[in-house]
């Protein structure tokens, strides 16, 4: 009998620590990874996505301007140093994978957050540097809220030690969200894929469009 109570406390026990390691291995997910929740998720009639229209080098861009054609959306700045460089090459590394006829059907939006430092002509000679097929547009600071309350994007002035601003420009000390958006023809969200996706994974998804 003291035997068989003896097991089953060890069971529970060992209920119990699985079930701590898991909770404790979530959090720390949640706490470090780069894919932070949105301010708001969607327009004002709760659906995620939609038309925008924003400045360009050559003049205003929207994404009906491209009715037609597959769209992959990502949301940066061009200081930003740990992920939005890494995206964007994992974007240009997408694009070299398609053949030239899908190229035809696809068009690549960079859209910045940061339009007080990013301006159009940086943010032309910025994307052109990862490929031709690649649009930078912003606009005002409303303007891009807007716009990412609707996909459901997230950015904010990261919380700052003070050890650390001898190494860390606190103008570009941003936290934002890190995702591919792919939109269909229609201008339609399809997707949101996550910032470890790769070059393989999102011309796939694309494929499935085109």
């Amino acid at each position: 009998m003291e035997f068989a109570e003896e097991q089953s406390k060890k069971i529970i026990f060992g209920s119990l620590f699985a079930g701590s390691v898991f909770v404790i291995a979530l959090s720390s997910f949640l706490l470090f990874s780069n894919e932070l929740p949105s301010r708001n998720l969607g327009g004002e009639d709760g659906k995620i996505g939609g038309d925008f229209t924003l400045q360009g080098y050559h003049g205003e861009v929207s994404l009906s301007d491209f009715e037609g054609k597959v769209v992959l959306l990502y949301f940066g700045f061009i200081n930003c140093k740990e992920f939005c460089s890494l995206s964007m090459g994992v974007i240009r590394n997408t694009l070299l994978k398609m053949q030239p006829e899908e190229l035809d059907n696809i068009q690549v939006l960079l859209v910045s957050f940061d339009p007080e430092r990013d301006t159009l002509k940086d943010l032309e000679e910025y994307s052109k540097q990862f490929h031709s097929k690649i649009i930078g547009v912003t606009g005002s600071q409303r303007e891009l809220d807007s716009i990412i309350d609707n996909y459901g994007a997230y950015y904010r002035l990261a919380d700052i030690e003070l050890t650390d601003i001898e190494e860390l420009d606190l103008d570009y000390a941003f936290r934002h969200s890190s995702r591919y958006y792919i939109i269909n023809q229609q201008g339609e969200l399809i997707d949101a894929m996550r910032h470890s996706s790769t070059p393989n994974e999102i011309a796939a998804r694309i494929r499935t469009l085109i």
